[in-house]
């Protein structure tokens, strides 16, 4: 036992008792020290409280801010006539841990004492800081600790969070043992109990998730982590935590939601594919049906006009003026209606699944000529003057009809938008391949146009007006693609358009 003289303290009869006090303190281990009524200075620690804290000199040194100044502020108001006072601080003891301690302040002096003593006791609660500090952290999230006896069946302790996140007040948790059961969301109120009642007689440690009403009317989502406390193999408690999910929850079901909108669009737009996919293809099916059953009449009927004309020719027909405009001008519609014939069997082989190119030598430059024969009425109608720059036969292995469609209509094109303005036909080889440009002078085609126009069915404005199907810059890519080959565009509006056919010469 160190037991200190105080310069205030005097030699009066109650020091006995607190010899006493003191001896029994010392007997039990306890941690605890005399001060100082007036002058608040230790007069006496205990060896307990030596061997933890050491004999440092100061008004308790070894409590870490603010503990000491609230004590030192309790001591006071104990000689002004205050009750007894606990409070609880950290502490550092003399290797240097950290504990934390409750402390305990009360007056012991008799009214013959001259110096009024204090007795200040500590007991060790590190044990329970942890759990506060863990129940701290706790409540800084949206979690609701909580224990509840088997016995009874009732909550023996929720944490605050519980009143913030459902709106219930603690005491309803306490009082009322059908209050989870209650207020939990009725399609989950058969099957969460029930499953938690298993785990528990399984002494397992479970978690799940289910929903409960609250206060307000919404609807909460609650991951339950629970743990069994088993005492002699029998389950007696649970303990656990309620976290609440409702945010991810309804992220998940929204997820959900647009997942199974999204599955749904996609299914719609696969079926509107298809059905889109069919009519082109009962199209396709129709424009060839069609050009072949408009072939078969047109052939005679060509003929019998080319055969009138050359009666008139030859002196054996004799027809006036008007007459002999009208039989030209037959004619030449005869002459566009085959071309266009012509040109429905050609896209309607090229929109098959199977081009099936009928490959063989032949000369590129003698189909364009072939073609510029075909055209020349058409070229002369419109006024505009066809050149072609080629110094050498292009002689390679490709799909004559399938080549002189692509060249027709490139042809065509540049003589319908190419406004009467001459018309230029380059053709080169090298390094085994054959290049084809058709330029003209005309209107031109914007450049956010390029893309589109060899899409199938697809025209600009401008095109519109000239009438067409749509399929003809289409057709010719698909068969140009088909022997190894590509064609491009270069363009704008109101300054011509120059088409590339490229095609390797053998493949």
């Amino acid at each position: 036992m160190t037991f200190t003289e105080s310069s205030s303290r005097a030699t009066t009869p109650c020091l006995r008792s607190v010899d006493v006090l003191a001896s029994m303190l010392d007997r039990h281990g306890a941690i605890a020290w005399f001060v100082d009524g007036r002058t608040h200075e230790i007069v006496w620690t205990s060896g307990q409280a030596s061997t933890l804290f050491g004999l440092r000199p100061g008004f308790f040194p070894f409590l870490a801010p603010p503990g000491d100044e609230v004590l030192r502020a309790s001591l006071s108001a104990l000689m002004q006539g205050a009750g007894p006072w606990t409070g609880d601080a950290w502490a550092v003891t003399t290797n240097g841990s950290r504990t934390f301690v409750r402390i305990a302040a009360s007056l012991i002096a008799e009214d013959r004492c001259a110096a009024p003593y204090l007795l200040v006791t500590m007991t060790d609660i590190s044990d329970l800081a942890e759990a506060r500090e863990a129940l701290y952290v706790l409540s800084d999230v949206d979690s609701i600790v909580w224990e509840l006896d088997l016995a009874t069946m009732r909550f023996t302790f929720v944490s605050r969070q519980a009143e913030r996140i459902l709106g219930y007040p603690i005491e309803a948790w306490l009082t009322d043992r059908e209050f989870w059961h209650r207020h939990m969301h009725p399609e989950d109120r058969t099957w969460a109990p029930a499953y938690c009642e298993n785990e528990t007689k399984r002494l397992s440690a479970h978690e799940f998730v289910y929903r409960m009403i609250a206060a307000d009317g919404r609807t909460v989502w609650l991951r339950d982590i629970v743990t069994v406390v088993v005492e002699g193999n029998v389950p007696r408690r649970l303990r656990g935590v309620m976290v609440d999910v409702t945010e991810s929850k309804e992220a998940e079901i929204e997820r959900d939601r647009l997942l199974t909108e999204e599955k749904a669009t996609r299914a719609a737009l696969e079926h509107a594919r298809e059905r889109a996919e069919e009519a082109l293809r009962r199209r396709d099916e129709f424009l060839s049906a069609a050009s072949h059953e408009l072939r078969t009449p047109l052939t005679p009927l060509a003929l019998q006009i080319q055969s009138l004309l050359r009666d008139v020719e030859r002196g054996e027909l004799r027809l006036g003026a008007a007459q002999r405009r009208k039989l030209d001008i037959a004619d030449r519609q005869i002459e566009r209606l085959s071309s266009l014939v012509t040109t429905m069997l050609g896209v309607s082989r090229a929109l098959g699944e199977n081009l099936g190119l009928a490959r063989e030598p032949c000369d590129l430059r003698e189909m364009i000529r072939e073609v510029l024969e075909e055209l020349d009425g058409e070229r002369t109608r419109s006024g505009a003057s066809i050149t072609l720059l080629s110094d050498a036969p292009a002689i390679g292995v490709w799909d004559r009809n399938a080549l002189q469609l692509v060249i027709g209509h490139l042809v065509r094109n540049a003589i319908k938008f190419g406004m009467g303005k001459p018309i230029t036909l380059s053709l080169t080889t090298a390094d085994g391949v054959a290049k084809l440009q058709v330029c003209d002078d005309g209107m031109g085609i914007a450049p956010e146009d390029h893309a589109r126009i060899f899409e199938p069915y697809e025209r600009t404005d401008a095109a519109k007006v000239y009438g067409g199907l749509g399929l003809g810059l289409h057709t010719a890519r698909r068969i140009v693609e088909a022997h190894g080959g590509r064609i491009e565009l270069r363009s704008a509006k109101g300054q011509g358009a120059e088409f590339t056919v490229t095609l390797p010469m053998v493949r």
